[in-house]
């Protein structure tokens, strides 16, 4: 118990301290683009240039038309790039960080959010060309959409107990940032982005497994007008609870020997 009061009142520190991690995750972005005549817009258009070039090419594979491929592909990348990349950089949140920590006493989870933050500012920007998607396919909308609310808030929360552990675990293993990179990359193709979850039985174990399709399923459905399933929400809350018990758990044990292993 008094491990995970330690790892609590660590996290509870970092949200003490927001205004640092907020300005050096806006930070990371200006830097990112700065010198370029588009800026931050090169976010966007990446994203657009993928999602109509892979929307192009699998709408033909699959035998499916561009208005029906379209929504569901674009929605699922946009999500996947705030997924897959705040797991992918959570890895190396404490050792991009080795200067700061190494000289100021910070709260450990400060730099989780840091990378978390800056990443759902890239996913704001993406989040942009849904609409411009949604209007020229002729999607519908409905009262679902307010279900993205709490789906991507129930993703986020999860994505930071993911993350607190990677950092720690990678800042004593050096070789796991790039185990997880792997992974995050098969798990791309083993989970409902490119393909529809309707390709599948509903039971499949790629839809009840696999926890990244439940994330999808709670942001994706509400954003193209349909109810994600319950199973989706329970899986989450669930790994939600375990995962920041196991989480708390490391930091309160590991947090201090953080500075050790850079």
């Amino acid at each position: 118990m008094a491990l995970l009061m330690r790892g609590a009142a660590d996290v509870a520190g970092g949200f003490g301290v927001w205004r640092i991690w907020w300005m050096l995750a806006k930070n990371d972005i200006v830097r990112r683009y700065r010198r370029s005549r588009v800026g931050q817009l090169w976010l966007t258009l990446s994203m657009a240039v993928l999602i109509f070039g892979m929307g192009a090419v699998y709408a033909s594979l699959f035998g499916t038309s561009m208005a029906d491929y379209l929504p569901h592909l674009g929605t699922s990348l946009v999500m996947w790039g705030l997924i897959s990349t705040t797991i992918i950089e959570s890895c190396s949140g404490f050792t991009d960080n080795e200067n700061i920590i190494r000289q100021v006493a910070l709260p450990r989870f400060t730099y989780i959010l840091r990378t978390i933050f800056r990443n759902i500012i890239v996913f704001a920007h993406n989040l942009t060309i849904l609409p411009f998607l949604y209007v020229l396919t002729g999607s519908q909308m409905n009262w679902h959409m307010a279900l993205f609310i709490p789906g991507i808030l129930i993703v986020i929360i999860n994505l930071a107990w993911i993350g607190y552990i990677l950092a720690i675990v990678s800042a004593r293993f050096r070789d796991i940032p790039q185990i997880v990179a792997s992974l995050v990359q098969i798990a791309f193709f083993v989970s409902p982005v490119v393909f529809k979850p309707s390709q599948l039985r509903f039971d499949h174990p790629v839809l009840i497994l696999n926890p990244f399709a439940s994330m999808l399923d709670v942001v994706r459905e509400p954003l193209l007008g349909n109810l994600p399933h319950v199973s989706s929400y329970l899986i989450l809350l669930g790994l939600l609870i375990f995962g920041w018990l196991l989480a708390l758990y490391f930091s309160g044990k590991y947090s201090n020997r953080i500075v050790y292993w850079l």
